[in-house]
């Protein structure tokens, strides 16, 4: 079972919280980081995750690291399918939360 890390529901919260969107490009320009980088971090490239980086995105999107982890159950499938299936969960979340800004 692969660990990823999930930005959106984080984004997402925050979003929530504040009443205001947030762009991955404005996470990473607040949080002080490149959007290379921030894309590393979300698209689980990254063979080590620089934990100063997590640190940072957690202190704009005021939440705790763990919050960010997510076990991924795999149930026979490949980390490439089971990226799809993130990568499909993430643009439905995306159109429910545009939806609901309008």
């Amino acid at each position: 079972m692969p660990i990823v890390i999930d930005l959106d529901q984080a984004i997402f919260d925050w979003q929530a919280r504040h009443g205001e969107r947030i762009t991955y490009a404005e996470l990473a320009k607040r949080a002080g980081i490149s959007i290379a980088a921030l894309y590393r971090i979300k698209s689980g490239s990254m063979v080590r995750p620089d934990l100063r980086k997590i640190n940072k995105i957690c202190k704009v999107l005021e939440c705790e690291p763990w919050e960010l982890l997510m076990r991924i159950e795999t149930g026979g499938k490949t980390l490439q399918e089971t990226k799809y299936d993130l990568a499909m969960r993430a643009r439905l979340l995306k159109k429910i939360e545009d939806a609901d800004l309008e």
